[in-house]
C-alpha cells in the first residue's frame, strides 16, 4: 500500500474512532496535537505487508532486464547477470526488508513502486521539509529509477521487476536541494535507520575532475550511527556508487581522471563501494577503479550502440522524468525507461541482492553482510591481468573489488556462515613524519616509508591510510602501499585534472592536496586486505610522473579496523 493512501486511511480511522463520541464543548475539544499523536501511533504500530511473489508471474518488460536474467537477448554473455532467478524460486524475494533510497526523490505513487513503499518507515524530503519524498521537479527521475532496480513490484503484470521484488522502499530526497549542507547529509544517513536494513546511495562527489573530495565529519557521524544503531542494533548496510569518472567526464576520453579512492564517501570504512560491469562481465569504461572498491554489479557496459544494454527500470510517472513518452528511442509508456546506467544503477542492483540475503537471514549484522558479499563474489572477467589473491584467499582486483555480486553464491555462503561475534576494534597507529623528498620525474625509485604496525588485531576488516604531502601538483603522483602479507594496493595514479570552476585542465602548481581539499592530509581506504593480519611492516611508495613540480611525504598514519 502506498504511504499517501496509508496515511489518509489512518486519518479516516482516527475520525471514525472519534465519530461515535457524544458532542463536546469547545473547551473539551481534542487538540490537533493529540490527533497527530493518534496518527503517528497508528503509523508506529503498522506492519509491512507480507508480499507474495511468483517468479513465473508476469511483468511486461521483464524480458528486457538482462541484468536479472541474461539469456543473450541483447547479444551479451549468457548467464552474465546477478543470478537472482534461482533465489526467487526458493521463495526468497526480500520480503519486509526496508531499503532507503537516498537520492533526488522517489515517486511513491508510481504504479510499479507504490505497493512496495514502506508503511512503517517515514520518508524525508529535505527540499520541502515533509515526509513525502516524491520528486518536486519534472525532470527528476533518478531516485525512482534506483527504486525500480531494487524493488519494482514483481508479478503484477506491470512494467519491470526489482532484484528484490518484495522489499520495501523509503525515500530520502536530498539531491533536489540546490545547496546541500553537511547537516542534510547527516539526516539522510540516519533517517529511520532503526528500521532501515540497507541505505542505497547512487550519488557522491562530482565525477570527472580528478580532485580529492573529503567527506564531512557530520556525514561520517551519520554513517557511524547507522552501522552501530541501525536495523535494531544490527547495523544499516550502506552501499555507495563508486563513480563514473574513470575515463573522462568534463574532458575528452580516454584520459584517465577519477579513482573511487578520491571520493571521501566511497572510501569510508562504513560503506561498500560498488562499481559497474556490462553484459559481458567487463568493466564499464566510466566505472572508477580503486583499492576501496568492494564489488561490482551489472549496468550499461561498453556497447557501441547507445542504450541497447542500459538498464530497464521505473521512471517518474507520466511525462515527467527521463522518458517523456517514446522520446529518443525509449519506451512509449513514460512510466518506464530503458536508459538507466552508470554505477548509479549498479549500486541498487547490489542493494537488491543484499535485500534477498537479509530477507532470508534477518539476524545478520552489517559486518556479516559485507563480508558475505566479499567472500561470495564471483570472479568476473577472469582474464584481466589485475586479479590477485590476498593472503586470506580472496580474489582482489582494483577494477572489480572482490568480484561481481551473485545472489546464488551469496545465499549459499550465508547458509553455512558463522556470525561475527567479536567486537570491532579500531586501532590507530602512531603517525610517522618522515619528511621524505619525492624524487622528481621518477617512476622507478620513488620515495619509500616503512611503517610498523603492532596491534591486537589479527583479522583486517578495513584500513585507512592518511597521507600528508606538500607536493605542488598532486595529480602527477602515484601512491601505493604493500601490506606485511605482500598484498599491494594502488591509492592514486597519475591522472588528468579539471578545474571545476571553469572546466579547464588544471595547470601545474595549483592543485596540491591542500588546494583541493582544504587540508594537506587526505584519507584513502583499503578494502583489498580483508582477512589479512595487519601486524608487521607496511611499505608506502610514492612516485612522481613528470618534471618540475616537487614535494615530500610529510606524514603517514594507518588506522586498522578489525578483530
Amino acid at each position: 500500500m502506498n504511504r499517501l493512501k496509508t496515511i489518509f486511511s489512518l486519518l479516516a480511522l482516527v475520525s471514525l474512532s472519534l465519530g461515535n463520541c457524544k458532542p463536546i464543548n469547545d473547551d473539551e475539544k481534542i487538540s490537533d496535537l493529540f490527533l497527530y499523536y493518534l496518527l503517528f501511533q497508528a503509523l508506529a504500530n503498522a506492519t509491512e505487508e507480507n508480499c507474495s511473489f511468483s517468479p513465473s508471474s508476469s511483468d511486461a518488460l521483464y524480458n528486457d532486464e538482462w541484468h536479472l536474467r541474461n539469456v543473450g537477448q541483447l547479444g551479451g554473455t549468457v548467464g552474465e547477470d546477478a543470478n537472482v532467478s534461482p533465489v526467487w524460486n526458493q521463495d526468497i524475494s526480500g520480503n519486509r526488508v526496508i531499503v532507503s533510497v537516498v537520492d533526488d526523490g522517489l515517486d511513491i505513487r508510481h504504479e510499479d513502486l507504490s505497493q512496495n513503499i514502506s508503511v512503517t518507515a517515514r520518508g524525508l524530503n529535505l527540499l520541502n521539509g515533509t515526509i513525502y519524498p516524491t520528486h518536486s521537479y519534472s525532470n527528476s527521475f533518478h531516485g525512482s529509477a534506483v527504486g525500480g532496480v531494487i524493488a519494482a513490484r514483481g508479478g503484477n503484470n506491470l512494467g519491470v521487476r526489482g532484484a528484490a521484488p518484495c522489499s520495501k522502499l523509503v525515500g530520502v530526497n536530498i539531491l533536489e536541494k540546490s545547496t546541500i549542507y553537511t547537516s542534510d547529509e547527516y539526516r539522510a544517513m540516519v533517517n529511520e535507520s532503526s528500521r532501515v536494513s540497507i541505505s542505497n546511495n547512487s550519488w557522491g562527489s562530482p565525477d570527472g575532475y580528478g580532485w580529492l573530495w573529503p567527506s564531512s565529519s557530520l556525514w561520517q557521524q551519520g554513517i557511524n550511527e547507522g552501522i552501530r544503531q541501525g536495523k535494531s542494533g544490527k547495523g544499516t548496510v550502506y552501499v555507495w556508487a563508486a563513480g563514473n569518472g574513470a575515463n573522462g567526464g568534463t574532458i575528452v576520453a580516454p584520459i584517465l581522471v577519477d579513482n573511487a579512492n578520491y571520493d571521501g564517501q566511497a572510501n569510508f570504512y562504513g560503506v561498500m563501494a560498488i562499481g559497474g560491469i556490462g553484459q559481458n562481465g567487463k568493466k564499464a569504461a566510466y566505472s572508477e577503479s580503486g583499492a576501496n572498491l568492494w564489488v561490482v554489479a551489472h549496468t550499461q557496459g561498453n556497447s557501441a550502440t547507445a542504450y541497447t544494454t542500459a538498464i530497464s527500470t521505473t521512471d517518474a510517472t507520466g511525462s515527467n522524468g527521463l522518458n517523456v513518452g517514446g522520446s529518443s528511442g525509449d519506451y512509449s509508456l513514460g512510466n518506464y525507461t530503458k536508459k538507466f546506467n552508470g554505477t548509479s544503477s549498479a549500486t541498487p542492483l547490489a542493494a537488491g541482492v543484499i535485500a534477498l540475503l537479509i530477507g532470508k537471514y534477518p539476524e545478520l549484522t552489517w559486518r556479516d553482510v559485507r563480508e558475505l558479499v566479499a567472500y561470495s563474489a564471483r570472479k568476473n572477467d577472469a582474464s584481466d591481468t589485475d586479479w590477485a589473491l590476498n593472503t586470506a584467499g580472496l580474489n582482489i582486483n582494483h577494477k572489480y573489488g572482490f568480484g561481481a555480486v551473485d545472489a546464488v553464491s551469496l545465499l549459499t555462503k550465508a547458509s553455512t556462515w558463522t556470525p561475527i561475534t567479536a567486537g570491532l576494534i579500531t586501532y590507530t597507529a602512531t603517525a610517522l613524519s618522515p619528511n621524505t623528498p619525492i624524487p622528481d620525474n621518477d617512476l622507478v625509485t620513488g620515495a619509500t616509508v616503512n611503517y610498523t604496525v603492532g596491534s591486537t588485531i589479527n583479522y583486517i576488516e578495513y584500513v585507512d591510510v592518511e597521507f600528508t604531502s606538500n607536493h605542488s601538483y598532486f595529480p602527477e603522483l602515484s601512491i601505493e602501499i604493500t601490506s606485511p602479507s605482500g598484498t599491494k594496493s594502488v591509492l592514486t595514479e597519475p591522472h588528468a585534472c579539471v578545474n571545476p570552476y571553469n572546466n579547464s585542465l588544471c595547470s601545474s602548481g595549483n592543485t596540491s592536496i591542500a588546494s583541493m581539499t582544504g587540508s594537506s592530509t587526505y584519507r584513502f581506504g583499503l578494502a583489498r586486505h580483508l582477512g589479512e593480519n595487519p601486524n608487521g611492516i607496511w611499505v608506502l611508495k610514492v612516485f612522481d610522473s613528470s618534471a618540475t613540480d616537487t614535494g615530500q611525504i610529510n606524514s603517514v598514519q594507518l588506522r586498522i579496523y578489525g578483530r
